[in-house]
């Protein structure tokens, strides 16, 4: 016996496997997602491992460990001379020198931390009273990373001076000591 299909006039073409139900939307395989999970944790790893890196470039005083005869140059110093390094000193720093600013010789000191440039101020802030109790007045300039000086009468003119053409900075003044 033979069956018989009316096949209606305009036919609809269906793509191929149309008459079988649609199937779900394929979902990524489990090794897949391990892969993924993998790359992103990699690629967030290197990002937080960095990001202090590259906020400390950024953020990073200009002088902060750097040469001493970097603050010179951008000071217009002539003469200058490094000074010989002092592995036993009180402070630590990176660098000095001395140079002639106007006719004014200066020292110039760079450090390594800002820590060790507030020590070396400790320092000064302390020790000149002591050696000179007659002074009034004595600045110097001082910045993160950097120290600048009269080097012999501490006038604040010079540490005026140096903060202006470095465009950073401030001036300290050191309390003069008491005479005996």
């Amino acid at each position: 016996m033979a069956t018989i299909i009316d096949k209606p006039e305009n036919p609809v073409e269906h793509p191929a496997g149309a008459d079988r139900p649609a199937a779900a939307p394929r979902k990524p395989g489990r090794a897949r997602l391990a892969v993924g999970a993998v790359a992103l944790a990699a690629v967030a790893g290197l990002a937080g491992w960095q990001a202090p890196h590259a906020v400390d470039a950024l953020s990073k005083p200009k002088y902060l460990g750097e040469s001493a005869d970097k603050v010179a140059t951008a000071l217009g110093c002539s003469g200058y001379t490094r000074a010989a390094k002092h592995d036993n000193a009180v402070y630590q720093y990176r660098d000095q020198g001395t140079c002639t600013i106007d006719g004014t010789v200066v020292t110039i000191t760079t450090f390594d931390t800002v820590a060790d440039g507030h020590t070396f101020e400790a320092v000064m802030q302390a020790v000149i009273p002591v050696l000179h109790p007659t002074w009034s007045g004595a600045s110097y300039a001082a910045g993160d990373g950097w120290n600048v000086a009269d080097a012999r009468n501490l006038t604040p003119e010079i540490a005026t001076l140096a903060v202006q053409r470095l465009g950073m900075g401030a001036t300290h003044v050191i309390p003069a000591g008491v005479s005996s």
